[in-house]
C-alpha cells in the first residue's frame, strides 16, 4: 500500500512516499562477521533506518567463501546465534524488523556439496534458496554448469548485484544462459540510484527493464554510506517498469523467497544496443 510521507521518515533523504511491508533479502547487518555492522549498535541503527523506511523483513547475509571456510558448520551456527541475539535486541528496542539468517556465498565448485552438508546456509535458512556472488572482475567458466547442478538438486540460485560485475556491465545478456538454467538475479538499490556508478546504475537499469533481474535488495553494510533502505531504489523502478512490478522486486518476490514458496518470473529478454547514428552512416558509405 502507497502511504504519504511523514513525520519519521523526513530525516532519510529525498523519497516523496514510502511503502510498507518491504522484504529485503541481503543484508549485512550482522556485528563484527564481515564488513557491515561493525558493533551492536550499528546494527540497530541499520534496523531502524530500514524499519522507517517500509522493511519489515531483514535476511541477515555475511560473506561466506566456501573455500576458505576452515569450519563450515560453525559458521552456520554462529550466524544463527547472532540472529537470535539481535533479534532480542530489535525487539527490546521497539522495531517491527524480523531478521532471519542467510549468507552471501561467493561462487566456488561445487557448492551442491557444501549445501547438501549443511555447510552453507539458504536463504532465510529455508533450503530453497541460495544467494550467490560472483567475482567483480569476471564470471569463473564454471558458472553455468554450476548454477544448473544447483538448480537441478533442488535449489534456486540467486545472483547477487551481477550489475557490478565487469563482463555483465560490458554485455547484460551473459546472464540469460544463468537464468535459463535456473537462477533468479536481484540488484543493489544503491545501484539504482547511482551511488555505485554510472555503469552500475546504466546496467542495472537494464536488467530490471528486460527481465534479466527480479529483486532489489539494498546489499546494505552500514547505517550511514550503505544503507538497508529499498524506499527510493523502489521509486526509480517504478519508472523504469511501473509501480505494480516495482511492487513485485522489493515485496512480493522477495517475501516469497523467504517464505520457501515458488516464484514466476517471465523469460529474460535480451538487451539489444542502440547502434550510434555515425557507425550506422560509415556502413552506408562504404557499401
Amino acid at each position: 500500500m502507497i502511504l504519504p510521507p511523514d513525520e519519521k521518515s523526513a530525516d532519510l533523504g529525498d523519497s516523496h512516499f514510502s511503502i510498507e511491508d518491504l522484504v529485503d533479502i541481503h543484508v549485512h547487518i550482522l556485528p563484527g562477521l564481515d564488513d557491515g555492522a561493525k558493533t551492536r549498535d550499528d546494527s540497530i541503527a541499520m534496523a531502524t533506518i530500514a524499519a522507517k523506511c517500509g522493511t519489515s523483513r531483514i535476511v541477515a547475509t555475511p560473506h561466506v567463501d566456501p573455500l576458505r571456510l576452515r569450519h563450515s558448520s560453525q559458521q552456520v551456527e554462529i550466524i544463527k546465534r547472532a540472529v537470535d541475539s539481535l533479534q532480542k535486541s530489535i525487539i527490546s528496542c521497539g522495531l517491527s524488523v524480523q531478521v532471519m539468517p542467510g549468507m552471501e556465498i561467493a561462487m566456488a565448485p561445487d557448492l551442491v556439496g557444501y549445501l547438501n552438508r549443511g555447510e552453507v546456509m539458504t536463504v532465510a535458512d529455508g533450503g530453497k534458496y541460495v544467494l550467490i556472488e560472483l567475482p567483480f572482475q569476471m564470471i569463473p567458466s564454471y558458472t553455468e554448469q554450476e548454477i544448473f547442478n544447483i538448480a537441478a538438486s533442488g535449489y534456486i540460485p540467486i545472483i547477487a548485484h551481477p550489475e557490478r560485475n565487469a563482463s555483465v556491465i560490458h554485455n547484460p545478456n551473459i546472464l540469460i544462459p544463468f537464468l535459463k538454467a535456473g537462477a533468479l538475479a536481484h540488484v543493489n538499490a544503491d545501484s539504482l540510484t547511482g551511488r555505485e556508478g554510472p555503469k552500475s546504475q546504466k546496467t542495472a537499469e537494464i536488467l530490471l527493464s528486460h527481465g534479466l533481474a527480479h529483486i532489489i535488495a539494498s546489499d546494505g553494510h552500514s547505517s550511514t554510506s550503505r544503507q538497508s533502505r529499498l524506499d527510493r531504489a523502489f521509486e526509480i523502478a517504478a519508472r523504469l517498469v511501473g509501480e505494480d512490478k516495482a511492487l513485485k522486486t522489493v515485496r512480493d518476490i522477495p517475501l516469497a523467497i523467504v517464505l520457501g514458496e515458488d516464484v514466476s518470473v517471465p523469460e529474460p529478454e535480451e538487451y539489444k544496443t542502440r547502434r550510434k547514428w555515425w557507425r550506422i552512416w560509415e556502413g552506408r558509405g562504404s557499401s
